[in-house]
């Protein structure tokens, strides 16, 4: 069908949940409407164009399915024509606009609600060969009989059928739902709800919903203000359970007066929203073991000890180069890991700003700061519940997050910024560092305890020029990669493309390998790749005469040394201020002497 699209599944609950009463009183109307080989279809459609009941028989794919939006982007239906000129409709076969509803013919029949405006339309399709003449005197007849029923009810008769219309949407949703009349006593409780809140759903039922928990149940607030919400967060203490932590949604239901007659009460648990994060924003270990290439002893021995830390909660400290795949290694430990099942969140430490920090990781309560978001936001910690977080570049934190980190390590507790509920999280920490965090701790940049606390298992993955027997196996895998990605057959690596990078130290090791390939694979005009296609740098030679940064390096170096590391002895011996040593050792990436 041209044109077609749906709510979302969000709107169609709240829609079926404002629209209860109509919905079971159709239903049990057509219940007894349709046998096994009926070919009919019944849709029930809202004032907006939107589907909110089909029935038809039984493994038929319904012709109008729920959530639907059915307006002029269709052409001519039977339904909109009845919802725009506010009668009865019909539309046979080739009169459809749309070319793939030739072959059905439906009637449709508007309700009016008591204010006189349509509220409704009642519509009946069938294939034409299977249509009946008097379709459209039964389709008005069944409209004008629901809407006679629906006048006849009575505020607690609407709240009543409430409760029936819960039990056929709810037992298959994996939401909590409660139904509360006007007083707060419970009249339903699907069993998802009664599981979530570890209640009897039949001793529940008649009893005022604060009976029921041993903490003031939030949705009490919408009975004062007869103001519902949709996906609010909660954060719940409760004395017998601990923390809970709920996103909710509140319906309030009004009769035809508009009078408050109670509230839908929509309830998940946290780690089901976490679990739909996480896959939305791909928050997954892509790479396991067997994406690490390569035969040297220093990578086998790094993966061997990366394995057996996998089989543990410990935390993990990964020490390597820019470059070096430390990410990917730490990819590989939660997919080998028991954590498997939860998420894999990365952050870089050294991109987030060094105000932001401690919101990014903890997250914040609503107005924590200016330009918050009003509704706040969880942190990496709690997105990554359950699961791993990989915190790469670990020696860029703020020395007070630092000691926060620290906390969490040990306590297992988070807490939001702005906020003073605490709230437990399950997590396996993965650091990595291109940094020696030693040499770090003795310039008082980095604490030690957190130091001891992240290094219980310590990776550390050799750079490439150490590990130079690989650079053959990498560059197969590469080009097999970016070939397939280009649609390029690439049938041949020659031997003057192989040569200089077996030649050449790789700063930017199996990264700026990786960028090679993926360059001289775009620029291939033939199935060969070869020396002509590599950067010019691969071929540079390095001068015999030390440039005037080599010259300052070696001095710092010198300084340093006959100072035995004593930042302030060395600066003196060079004229130059603390702060400035500290910035020229972290230029020249100088490490530890020994």
């Amino acid at each position: 069908m041209r044109n077609r699209h749906f709510i979302g599944k969000e709107n169609l609950r709240v829609r079926k949940a404002e629209n209860f009463i109509y919905l079971v009183t159709a239903k049990n109307l057509l219940q007894n409407f349709f046998t096994v080989d009926n070919p009919f279809f019944i849709s029930f459609v809202d004032k907006d164009g939107i589907v909110l009941l089909s029935i038809g028989p039984n493994n038929r794919i319904p012709l109008f399915p729920e959530g639907a939006v059915i307006d002029e982007g269709i052409g001519r239906t039977a339904i909109y024509s009845a919802l725009k000129d506010k009668k009865p409709a019909e539309v046979i076969g080739i009169e459809h606009s749309d070319e793939t509803l030739s072959l059905w013919s439906c009637a449709a029949a508007p309700i009016f609600d008591e204010a006189g405006k349509v509220a409704f339309v009642l519509d009946l399709s069938a294939p034409n060969k299977d249509y009946p003449k008097y379709a459209l005197g039964i389709v008005s007849a069944l409209a004008k009989a629901i809407e006679n029923e629906v006048k006849l009810k009575s505020a607690l008769k609407k709240v009543e059928l409430a409760k029936r219309f819960s039990e056929v949407i709810s037992e298959g949703n994996e939401d909590g739902v409660l139904v509360l009349d006007k007083d707060a006593r419970i009249l339903y409780i699907n069993k998802r709800g009664a599981d979530i809140l570890m209640v009897e759903r039949d001793k529940a039922i008649g009893k005022h919903v604060s009976e029921i928990v041993d903490f003031t149940p939030v949705i009490l607030r919408v009975f004062k203000t007869h103001k519902g919400y949709v996906d609010k967060e909660f954060i719940i203490n409760s004395p017998s359970r601990g923390i809970l932590h709920f996103i909710k949604t509140a319906v309030v239901l009004r009769n035809s007066e508009g009078e408050f007659v109670g509230v839908v009460d929509f309830f998940r648990e946290i780690k089901r929203v976490r679990a739909f994060v996480t896959k939305y924003i791909g928050a997954e270990a892509r790479f396991t073991f067997n994406d690490i290439i390569g035969n040297s002893p220093k990578l086998k021995e790094a993966i061997r000890i990366a394995q057996i830390a996998s089989r543990t909660s410990s935390s993990i400290l990964i020490q390597g180069e820019t470059g070096t795949g430390k990410e990917m290694f730490a990819q590989a430990i939660h997919f080998a890991s028991h954590f498997s099942k939860g998420p894999f969140v990365a952050l870089n430490c050294g991109a987030v700003p060094r105000d932001l920090a401690e919101s990014e990781l903890f997250g914040y309560e609503p107005g924590a700061f200016t330009d918050a978001s009003k509704n706040g936001r969880p942190g990496k910690f709690e997105l990554a519940d359950g699961g791993t977080i990989f915190l790469d570049e670990i020696e860029e934190l703020p020395p007070a997050i630092q000691t926060k980190l620290l906390r969490v390590i040990e306590n297992k507790v988070i807490t939001r910024v702005g906020g003073t509920k605490s709230l437990r999280v399950n997590v396996r920490i993965i650091a990595a560092t291109n940094k020696n965090l030693e040499e770090l701790i003795r310039m008082n940049s980095f604490r030690r305890d957190l130091y001891y606390r992240l290094n219980v298992i310590q990776i550390t993955i050799p750079p490439l020029r150490e590990r130079k027997e690989d650079i053959p196996l990498l560059l197969e895998h590469f080009v097999r990669v970016f070939s397939e990605e280009f649609g390029k057959e690439i049938k041949r690596i020659d031997r003057s493309f192989v040569e200089p990078l077996l030649e050449y130290n790789f700063p930017g090791n199996v990264r700026e390998l990786q960028n090679i390939v993926e360059r001289a694979v775009n620029l291939a005009s033939s199935g060969v790749l070869t020396g002509d296609l590599l950067p010019e740098n691969i071929f540079e030679e390095k001068s015999d005469v030390p440039n005037f940064n080599d010259l300052k390096k070696e001095a710092v170096i010198r300084a340093l040394r006959e100072s035995n590391f004593n930042i302030s002895v060395a600066s003196r011996k060079l004229g130059i201020s603390r702060p400035t040593m500290y910035k020229l050792i972290k230029q020249f990436h100088i490490q530890p002497l020994h």
